[in-house]
């Protein structure tokens, strides 16, 4: 049975030409990393903050742990929660808010390992108002873990970490995980939400696109190779097709994807064209696809968009 649901969520923001979240479904499985990508207004915030009894949905329905997530219910005991901004008083000290947090729990911790994994352990002495931007962070992640939730909800909780921290925090997540917690995250990073997700939701304008496991999103975009012109003319993209792929412009970026040995002969005719001057770009790289790769066709009008979203309800 999953954590966590969200059944047909609707929310519209008063004076917005069009909704915040259009309808979803989205479940959390126990002890799986669920990591939230899309574009600023694409409703992420808006999901996790209805998940976790912070907003009211227009209409339909959210559970944690089979019970139906309300304000002030009883949901919250078993839900840790890292948003964007905190608001946690500047002037206490950081060992002041951990002892505030824990005396709410019958059953806190393990305080001591939370602090210690997320490098607070020498820090308890700090004003909150003295920490940067990436240890505030790591703090407001450690009060979400101290409950002992069954859910973890946070919202870009890598933002303001440099890469290492960034690493760390993930498998700290990953070593909840294997221990049962459950974590629904949000991430502009997508080589981040490649790495570390379990499962991989994808927004756009409001709904579900894409949803599933990395290696079936990544399959999405149709190919395991992907060529891109940068700095391309108006009319590339007409020129590409001709070569029987499906060019998808982005400003003045071009991508195609495909199987590599395919792209490779492909890659030949665009530079013969190039040198003949009959296709004008400044430079064509090629890799692995990626998920920003799949996110852009997937985002496309044309090529499997919001008008053929797979929003799925796993559970």
């Amino acid at each position: 049975m999953a954590v966590a649901t969200l059944s047909n969520i609707h929310k519209r923001y008063k004076g917005m030409p069009t909704p915040a979240l259009d309808g979803i479904n989205l479940s959390v499985d126990p002890g799986n990393i669920v990591v939230l990508v899309g574009p600023n207004g694409s409703g992420k915030t808006t999901a996790m903050e209805i998940l976790s009894g912070l907003r009211t949905a227009d209409s339909g329905s959210a559970t944690i742990n089979n019970r139906e997530v309300v304000p002030g219910g009883r949901h919250r005991f078993d839900v840790g929660v890292q948003l964007q901004e905190a608001g946690l008083p500047q002037r206490l000290k950081v060992k002041e808010a951990v002892r505030s947090v824990s005396s709410l729990y019958r059953d806190p911790g393990p305080v001591d390992s939370i602090l210690d994994s997320l490098g607070l352990s020498d820090r308890m002495n700090q004003l909150i108002d003295r920490l940067s931007g990436g240890w505030q962070r790591r703090l407001d992640i450690a009060l979400a873990c101290i409950g002992r939730p069954r859910l973890l909800i946070l919202d870009e909780p890598t933002s303001g970490l440099d890469p290492t921290a960034r690493a760390e925090l993930w498998e700290f997540l990953r070593d909840l995980r294997s221990r049962g917690m459950s974590v629904l995250a949000s991430t502009h990073d997508l080589s981040e939400a490649e790495a570390f997700a379990d499962r991989i939701v994808v927004l756009h304008s409001g709904r579900i696109i894409l949803d599933g496991p990395v290696a079936e999103v990544l399959a999405v975009a149709g190919g395991t190779w992907r060529l891109r012109l940068t700095g391309v003319v108006p009319g590339t993209a007409s020129s590409l097709a001709a070569f029987g792929v499906r060019p998808l412009q982005q400003g003045d970026n071009i991508s195609i994807v495909g199987e590599r040995e395919e792209l490779t002969q492909i890659a030949g005719r665009i530079e013969t064209e190039r040198a003949d001057g009959r296709i004008s770009y400044i430079d064509l790289l090629s890799g692995p696809v990626r998920l920003e790769d799949v996110y852009a066709f997937a985002a496309a009008p044309t090529n499997n968009g919001p008008e053929h979203e797979r929003n799925r309800h796993d559970g």
